[in-house]
């Protein structure tokens, strides 16, 4: 049996599609299963449990148009998938579920992409994107259990080498790491530069503890703000790594800090503690960290919070108080009690 997953959203939504891969598995253990997302988030799903082959489809670059997608459907149709599955909502992944042929093609029910489909299902309006999307393999295994977690894995040679990167900076084997994430491709969910340094500040003062930095070279400009604005040394990855080997990277922390954003989940399906800094968004949204401890840092008495699913690029009121009022403070103290906690379970671990 031949099964094509379409994801093509942003990096988040694509890590958090690998909880429905092992579910195809689990449902059909000897299947081929392919994904279809594009070119800047295939380099993650290389090499990951289940996944057979990864194929792209540039729909914001050079395959913009309605040619290059009537193309990418010729070359789908060709691998002449048995089932086609897309947690994707858009007409555009719809048009390329329906030009498959796929005897089976499942998906979430919309009046606008409804005829694409052999079989839908509502897609929840409440509880994690996860759980959501594991609605559409009960479609064909009414008995799948819902993950509790999900993992990505790491190549052992590329997780020796980011250690050794580590090591080369300073970082000693039993120092504490926290890695933060200052991105996104929203601006509103970026917290804001001398924040991340003040909190930098803060943990670098920590015994053996250091910070690093992670991001992709679209985002210098915000490396560079908060370089500039810390008093003590971070380690700065941002850009110096390829998408392919950040979960090395991000391997080595102990604890990571980020907005709300693709890296999140990265840090999450490693098992990482996470502390999520929420301003537009809100966990309720359905993205947060899933199957790791973790701890939300907010605002919390905005009343205008959640604004967006997104996050908009510009607050909605001008005064972005979501995250300009989130205190370097407040994420420190959760992220010491994230670590505390990790301490707590390595010894009772230890003892067992």
């Amino acid at each position: 049996m031949r099964i094509l997953i379409v994801q093509t959203a942003f990096l988040g939504d694509v890590v958090l599609t690998l909880p429905l891969v092992a579910a195809v598995h689990q449902w059909r253990p000897q299947a081929r299963v392919d994904m279809l997302t594009i070119p800047a988030n295939a380099a993650v799903l290389q090499g990951q449990p289940g996944i057979h082959a990864v194929l792209t489809y540039d729909k914001r670059g050079r395959q913009r148009g309605l040619r290059s997608l009537l193309q990418m459907s010729r070359t789908i149709r060709a691998q002449a998938y048995d089932v086609v599955i897309s947690p994707h909502r858009s007409l555009r992944s719809a048009v390329l579920v329906a030009a498959s042929g796929s005897r089976q093609r499942l998906g979430f029910r919309q009046w606008w992409t409804r005829w694409a489909y052999t079989a839908t299902v509502p897609r929840p309006a409440h509880g994690h994107e996860v759980v959501r999307n594991h609605e559409l393999v009960k479609l064909v295994d009414t008995q799948a259990p819902v993950p509790k977690e999900f993992t990505l894995r790491v190549e052992p040679g590329m997780r020796q080498e980011a250690v050794q990167a580590f090591a080369r900076a300073g970082v000693g084997d039993s120092d504490t790491l926290v890695g933060l994430v200052p991105g996104s491709q929203w601006g509103t969910k970026r917290w804001p530069a001398e924040h991340f340094a003040a909190l930098i500040d803060l943990i670098s003062a920590w015994p053996d503890t250091h910070c690093a930095l992670f991001g992709t070279p679209h985002e210098r400009d915000i490396a560079d703000a908060v370089v500039t604005a810390c008093r003590t040394p971070v380690i700065d990855l941002i850009g110096k790594t390829a998408l392919r080997e950040l979960p090395a990277y991000m391997a080595r922390c102990d604890v990571v800090v980020s907005n709300d954003t693709g890296s999140m989940h990265i840090a999450a399906a490693l098992g990482k503690p996470i502390v999520t800094l929420y301003g537009p968004t809100a966990p309720a949204l359905g993205f947060s960290p899933y199957g790791v401890s973790w701890e939300e840092a907010s605002v919390a008495s905005l009343s205008c919070r959640p604004c967006h699913a997104h996050g908009p690029e510009r607050c909605p009121l001008s005064h972005w108080q979501c995250m300009r009022e989130l205190q370097p403070a407040q994420v420190a103290e959760r992220v010491s009690r994230l670590l505390r906690a990790a301490t707590t379970r390595a010894a009772r671990g230890a003892d067992a």
